[in-house]
């Protein structure tokens, strides 16, 4: 029973000194587990990394339930959404296919309408200059030399104009056309007149005329014809006015019209414009119509950024304070405010289709409730939350709504792309112009597909596709799993 003393064990040395050969089993240096903790305590009392670990651990605890969550609804809504033989499969189908006509629609309509809106704002800067400045005061420009001496300091380009109406004549035909007088030596700084001459010269001389395609034929004219022009200001001096005879005709006045010989036939592919102009030498154009030597009724400006004048207009008016400074966009405003309204109103009124898309989603998924109600029931009595019911018919709607969506964008675009050719076939079937070149100034129909057109369609077919899948999806959630199975 005698208490035997404890025996003291010697102190063994470490036989491996310390660094980094001195590991232990778990892979841990020797020793330093507890300097571990002590600096891994020191860390987590520093304020900025204990919030970053707080805010991570926050995060976790959040998103990692949310992602459980979302994982097996997404299960459920692939298993639900598999080709089955019965009405709901059907149902889904003209769900997807009632998106894809209504998104094939839009993008169709759009792109025809920003084609239609680019492609006329092409043509008026091929046959209109960037910046005109007029003299409405006097109706014509003494001498446009010094506004073209301005423009060229700023770096533009600049060619005096004489453009008015006149009467051409051939045989006993008069028909009324707008005469525009250039300088042959810097027409092409204002008006490519060069590039769209299809037949004969593209600087007419003394006594010379350029008409276009639809002149020709309408006139039967070709290169080397001669045709006579009237102008109104010499016509109306042959006519004096009484107060108490009325009109009667000029005394000792004779009247001699214009000759000029066809030099070249051209056509900017613009139906309005090349069936109403003619061109004629600056010269013979001021002659014509009893201007100064020299004079013009306008000066045409071209910049290097079109789209944007608003810039060059105000630096050329401050310092031709005397004259009209007026751009392109500014000629044209009302009829580029009316096809800005179209565009939006065809956006308001097609955006319906789609909406109806939307509601037969709702319309299939309220169906399909209406027959899961057991498995509704079943999956909340196992544990499933309002959340996860929620988001497995919100998730099949919005996966009904992206195919349908992707489709039709595949169906716009292939129609947009092959749009000419179908209209080809289409009047060739049917013998009806489908789209008149005197009527929408176009030799074929325009179009053009934006990037930002096509995120605003998309856009908003996924949200309509999401409010219409909402409320059936709640309907889904609140559904009493007791009553569900009592009554299935």
């Amino acid at each position: 029973n005698k208490k035997l003393p404890r025996k003291r064990h010697a102190k063994v040395e470490d036989p491996e000194p310390r660094g980094l050969g001195a590991v232990n089993s778990n892979g841990s240096f020797k020793g330093e587990s507890r300097k571990l903790k002590t600096d891994f305590l020191g860390l987590w009392a520093q304020p900025a990394l204990a919030h970053a670990l707080r805010a991570q651990i926050w995060i976790m605890g959040v998103f990692l339930p949310m992602f459980k969550i979302f994982n097996a609804s997404l299960f459920l809504t692939l298993r639900y959404l598999k080709p089955r033989k019965n009405a709901v499969s059907i149902i889904n189908y003209l769900s997807a296919l009632g998106v894809t006509l209504g998104v094939a629609l839009l993008i169709i309509v759009i792109a025809v309408m920003t084609g239609f809106t680019d492609e006329f704002k092409a043509k008026i800067l091929n046959t209109m200059a960037h910046i005109q400045v007029h003299d409405f005061r006097r109706g014509y420009i003494a001498s446009p030399e010094r506004i073209i001496a301005e423009a060229k300091k700023l770096g533009y380009k600049a060619s005096p104009v004489v453009q008015k109406t006149a009467m051409l004549q051939f045989k006993d035909r008069l028909i009324p056309k707008n005469v525009i007088g250039f300088d042959p030596a810097t027409v092409n700084e204002a008006i490519p007149l060069k590039q769209y001459i299809k037949y004969g010269v593209s600087n007419p001389g003394k006594g010379q005329i350029l008409i276009s395609d639809q002149a020709s034929s309408e006139f039967g004219l070709w290169i080397g014809d001669k045709l006579i022009v009237h102008s109104p200001a010499k016509l109306t001096k042959m006519v004096e006015y009484d107060e108490v005879k009325g009109f009667a005709p000029a005394k000792n006045k004779v009247y001699l019209p214009s000759e000029f010989e066809v030099a070249g036939i051209f056509s900017f592919d613009k139906y309005d414009f090349d069936s109403s102009v003619v061109f004629v030498n600056i010269e013979d154009a001021d002659e014509l119509f009893e201007l100064p030597w020299g004079a013009a009724t306008s000066v045409y400006i071209n910049i290097p950024d079109p789209m944007n004048p608003e810039g060059a207009r105000s630096s050329l008016a401050e310092r031709l304070p005397d004259y009209n400074v007026l751009s392109w966009k500014q000629l044209n405003d009302q009829f580029l405010g009316v096809l800005a309204v179209e565009k939006t109103m065809m956006y308001f009124l097609l955006i319906f289709v789609v909406l109806v898309a939307a509601f037969s989603i709702s319309a299939s998924l309220i169906t399909f409730v209406m027959r899961k109600i057991r498995e509704i029931g079943l999956l909340k009595a196992m544990g499933a939350s309002d959340l996860m019911i929620a988001t497995v018919f919100t998730l099949k709607g919005v996966i009904v709504g992206f195919i349908g969506t992707v489709c039709g964008t595949a169906l716009g675009i292939a129609a947009i792309t092959w749009r000419n050719e179908f209209m080809f076939s289409l009047r060739k079937i049917t013998g009806i112009e489908i789209f008149p070149k005197k009527f929408y100034f176009f030799s074929e129909l325009p179009a053009a597909i934006k990037l930002d057109d096509l995120l605003v369609i998309w856009t908003l077919s996924m949200f309509l596709c999401v409010i219409g899948a909402i409320a059936p999806s709640l309907c889904a959630a609140s559904l009493d799993p007791a009553k569900a199975l009592r009554y299935e």
